[in-house]
């Protein structure tokens, strides 16, 4: 199971792109009005739809679980978890083209929303999990007509978490999984909900959550937590804004206004790769993009990347030689999807190395799956794992800039 949570992650949202592919026409017309969009907003507020297909929900369940000891070294941390969690899903609204269009028309198949969770890891040497993050959720049943009853999504999660154990040499030997406590979070889930009572709802999710601080710092088993959660949730917002709508309205005509766009991130991101000879390194990647603009939420990404990467010169106890650029470089081409829900976006890239100083080491591909925020039209922030055969290589933090 060590980190195969990514190639999940990039399965499940080939199946999210299925449902956006099904949901978004391919047009790249900006010409309807955000007032057209506020009508229909106001014209639908006292129908059926408005009072039938809430589906913005503040929901709390209870996590029962056990930490999967996917490694040797990690047997002796096996226990059953608990722990409770908060999720809020926001529908992310397709809206129809003109006020004409038929109010079933609306769907609320993509919501978008954010996670919290406290996990009691069963043992003095695993502790607590405490986490935060982005939610995304896509129904694998599109929702249409005038009442949702019941639904079935996928959901995936992407934040931060902090562990309140880690591995230390004197005080926690014992805890080989993680050497950190602060940590990434991903957590998958299929998720069934069922409508109880003015629009209130109970669900029942399986899932897999994920701690690992992609080799920030030695060591990263990684934990893995399989669990099954209970809950309800109670509608609140029920209805998005015209200011909301008027916001919305000028992000897609400032990121969605051509068909492709060009892009050059630069990214860091710290590495450790050895528990006894903990030196730590600097990595850091300059990456060209083209992205096609499939939809005004969606676009395929084409990429040219350079990696520094000085740890092909890491000799373990030996003295670092002196800085080579052929010796420290990977070249690379990838190709990716990105979905965005407003301002978030998420993230997933395949590459393939054209250089690398040493074949032997790392695989002959890479996989990457991170978030990116849009600051304005021209710069987005970006969060990026790259993994290599789902072995974390390490994680980049940086700026996007799009050119107009």
């Amino acid at each position: 199971m060590k980190k195969r949570l990514i190639y999940i992650g990039l399965f499940f949202w080939l199946l999210f792109f299925s449902q956006f592919a099904k949901a978004e026409s391919i047009s790249f017309d900006t010409s309807h009005l955000v007032k057209d969009q506020t009508e229909i907003s106001h014209s639908l507020e006292n129908s059926d739809l408005y009072k039938n297909r809430i589906t913005n929900h503040l929901s709390v369940g209870l996590m029962k679980g056990f930490l999967m000891p996917h490694h040797e070294d990690m047997q002796h941390m096996y226990a059953h978890i608990q722990g409770l969690q908060l999720q809020y899903l926001s529908s992310d609204l397709t809206w129809p083209n003109n006020k004409n269009s038929n109010e079933n028309n609306i769907q609320y198949s993509q919501r978008l929303g954010f996670v919290l969770s406290a996990i009691e890891l069963g043992t003095n040497i695993s502790g607590k999990a405490y986490s935060g993050g982005l939610l995304i959720s896509s129904d694998l049943i599109s929702n249409r007509g005038k009442e949702i009853n019941w639904r079935s999504s996928l959901k995936f999660a992407l934040g931060l978490g902090y562990l309140t154990q880690s591995y230390d040499a004197v005080v926690n030997r014992e805890n080989r999984a993680i050497g950190s406590h602060i940590n990434g979070y991903m957590q998958l889930g299929l998720d069934i909900e069922k409508k109880v009572y003015k629009n209130s709802m109970v669900f029942l999710e399986f899932g897999l959550a994920h701690f690992s601080n992609a080799c920030w710092k030695f060591p990263n088993l990684g934990v893995n937590l399989p669990y099954l959660q209970i809950g309800i949730g109670y509608p609140i917002n029920l209805y998005p804004s015209s200011k909301k709508l008027d916001k919305k309205k000028i992000l897609n005509q400032q990121l969605s206004i051509l068909p492709w766009r060009k892009s050059v991130s630069i990214r860091l991101g710290k590495k450790e790769i050895d528990l006894d000879d903990n030196r730590e390194f600097m990595n850091g990647v300059v990456e060209f993009t083209l992205e096609n603009w499939i939809s005004k939420k969606s676009n395929f990404r084409y990429s040219v990347s350079y990696f520094h990467d000085r740890t092909y010169q890491f000799n373990k106890f030996k003295k670092m030689p002196n800085y080579s650029f052929a010796g420290t470089s990977e070249f690379a081409v990838s190709a990716g999807y990105e979905t965005r829900f407003g301002s978030w976006g998420i993230i997933t890239d395949f590459g393939i190395y054209l250089y690398k100083p040493d074949f032997k080491k790392k695989t002959a591909y890479y996989e990457g799956i991170g978030c990116s925020y849009v600051i304005n039209s021209n710069y987005k922030a970006v969060v990026r794992l790259k993994a290599n055969k789902t072995i974390a290589d390490f994680a980049e933090f940086g700026l996007t800039y799009l050119f107009n």
